[in-house]
């Protein structure tokens, strides 16, 4: 009888928590008079143009410093322009997704301001680079390195390309960037100007390259040819994994042995080719990570006889993204998709699934272009999107259709299921699982309930009575006053027993301490602490440092077998003294 009450008191507190299991939930706090759910409230409040205007207006802004000082040479300066202007660009994307702003002038004007910083980051480290040849050449021209002088100015050519390339890209962003800003009303004389700075380094770069190739060439003698290893190209525009065939022959060659050529693309060597017997060679590139525009190509043997310089052209090939509706399983989704350039697969290349603008996972493609990438998602409604950012590869961007996901309530699903009970098995599953938690909680709280604590017992000094003890209890005397004294304890003057004695009388004042420490902490097995628990167990107490000095002390005298001297005894004495009035009072 008394169980099966124990077993319904038990089902309804469990019942009593069971409709509100949570302390906080958005869905429960949002709507709390005394609290304010932060997940509740507007992401934005008041007029959102208002916060993206000043950010859109610096970054107009940011270029022309940037460029002025690129153009002027002034590197250092540049270095700081652009990571500022990095950090501006930075805190606008996150600014945008914040306020999810979908405005497309907005969506526009901060993918070409991206593409802007991309191709400024270029600029300044390839203006840098072309003062670093600049420098070299004079070295190597006074030192009569012809050598070293033709690599220069085959890099100098790659880089004069670059720049140009650069140059028309920054181009094609200025029609977004200017009429955003034209629809804000915001001020473009320095982003112009950053134009005019542009075009005016292209030009000065193209300048020193013309001289460089100028000095460089000479003539040769009549009826020799002006290049000892000849290098063609024999398809000059290509896309996306589309082969470059290059081929050339060796002059300086002796018939029949086989030599090596090495072969550069940008400046960078891709490989050393054996020739021919006839001292042919050939070589196919094969464009996957290769940027769009236009590379140079020449081929070097022997470290001292170069080829012409030759150029290919990538072209920038429009890609699709295709992300098949998300499967549900439980909290989890699964995202699947391909992606390809024409009818062309893109291999591994890196995806990212977006979920309310942000990025929630990434995975990269198969050789086959297909991905899959599985995603937990809170409950709720989301939209999901994949997207293909097109870096480092010459791919335009491209986005999946947006999808809206549901995911269930567990809890909501639960209670929507109908037919559990139907089930007997279920039933019986059900019922025997319910008994089994009343009777753990009920064995549980049992053996939660405290004991009955002792209390400390009071010690009287000696040297007054009783009585007299009394008296200053009742008139407020200090914890001090209701110790006993260890000075005062009938301690021999030598011998192991005198010792022992004395040990002995101090074990009522430690199991006073840990029962008084046990009480305040609600240990319910306090017989069972040793001094080192005891003064563990006070970590983060006032009364740590007292405790410890007293249960050292004690430890010592009660174990290592140590005489107590008489600075120990009033040691212990003030630590005890202190312990009991902080955890029992004065009044205690």
């Amino acid at each position: 009888m008394v169980s099966a009450i124990l077993v319904l008191a038990c089902l309804v507190l469990i019942g009593m928590q069971a409709w509100s299991p949570l302390l906080y939930s958005p869905r429960s706090d949002a709507r709390a008079e005394d609290h304010t759910n932060p997940a509740a409230l507007d992401r934005v409040t008041g007029d959102r143009a208002a916060q993206v205007l000043p950010l859109v207006s610096d970054l107009l802004n940011s270029p022309g410093s940037l460029v002025l000082n690129i153009k002027g040479r002034d590197f250092e300066y540049a270095a700081r322009d652009l990571q500022e202007y990095r950090e501006i660009s930075r805190n606008l994307d996150s600014l945008i997704i914040n306020l999810e702003m979908t405005e497309s002038e907005l969506d526009e004007f901060r993918r070409a301001n991206q593409q802007n910083l991309q191709i400024l980051t270029e600029l300044f480290n390839g203006t840098e680079r072309w003062e670093e040849l600049q420098t070299l050449e004079i070295r190597y021209r006074d030192t009569g390195d012809s050598q070293m002088l033709t690599s220069i100015t085959y890099e100098g050519e790659a880089l004069r390309r670059r720049i140009q390339d650069l140059y028309r890209d920054y181009l094609d962003q200025d029609q977004v960037m200017l009429e955003t800003a034209d629809k804000f009303a915001l001020d473009t004389t320095d982003y112009r100007q950053s134009v005019t700075d542009f075009r005016e380094i292209v030009q000065q770069v193209d300048q020193n390259q013309e001289e460089r190739m100028d000095a460089l060439q000479v003539p040769a003698p009549p009826g020799e040819r002006p290049y000892k290893l000849t290098l063609l190209i024999e398809n000059g525009r290509v896309s996306y994994r589309e082969n470059v065939a290059m081929q050339g022959l060796l002059w300086v060659h002796e018939k029949g042995r086989a030599d090596e050529v090495d072969l550069f693309i940008d400046s960078h060597k891709v490989g050393t080719i054996v020739t021919g017997p006839d001292g042919s060679f050939r070589y196919d590139h094969l464009v996957e990570r290769d940027r769009a525009g236009t590379h140079t190509v020449f081929a070097v043997y022997s470290g001292s006889v170069f080829s012409e310089i030759r150029t290919f052209l990538v072209e920038t090939e429009s890609t699709s993204l295709d992300l098949e509706f998300p499967s549900l399983q439980g909290g989890h989704a699964l995202f699947t998709g391909l992606l390809r350039a024409g009818t062309t697969p893109v291999q591994n290349a890196h995806i990212e699934i977006l979920a309310e603008g942000k990025r929630a996972a990434t995975t990269f493609t198969g050789t086959d272009g297909h991905f899959s990438v599985e995603l937990k998602l809170s409950p709720g409604t989301h939209r999901a999107k994949a997207l293909f950012s097109g870096e480092t590869y010459p791919l335009a961007p491209s986005e999946s259709v947006t999808y809206e996901i549901s995911i269930p309530d567990p809890s909501l699903q639960l209670q929507s299921e109908t037919g559990l009970l139907a089930n007997p098995l279920h039933a019986g599953i059900l019922a025997v699982s319910v008994c089994a938690s009343c009777l753990i909680a009920f064995f549980y709280l049992r053996r939660r309930r405290p004991g009955y604590i002792p209390p400390a017992p009071v010690f009287h000094l000696p040297g007054g009575g009783a009585e007299e003890g009394a008296g200053e209890k009742e008139e407020g005397g200090s914890a001090a006053d209701l110790v006993p004294s260890l000075g005062d304890l009938p301690i021999p003057d030598s011998g192991e027993a005198g010792d022992a004695d004395t040990r002995g009388e101090l074990y009522p004042l430690f199991s006073t301490l840990r029962m008084a420490v046990s009480r305040h902490l609600a240990f319910f097995h306090p017989l069972s602490l040793t001094p080192r628990e005891l003064c563990t167990m006070c970590r983060g107490l006032p009364i740590r440092s007292a405790v410890c000095r007293f249960t050292e002390g004690y430890e010592k005298a009660r174990y290592a077998g140590g005489a107590v001297s008489e600075g120990d005894r009033e040691l212990m004495v003030q630590s005890y003294s202190s312990a009991i009035e902080n955890l029992e009072g004065r009044d205690h």
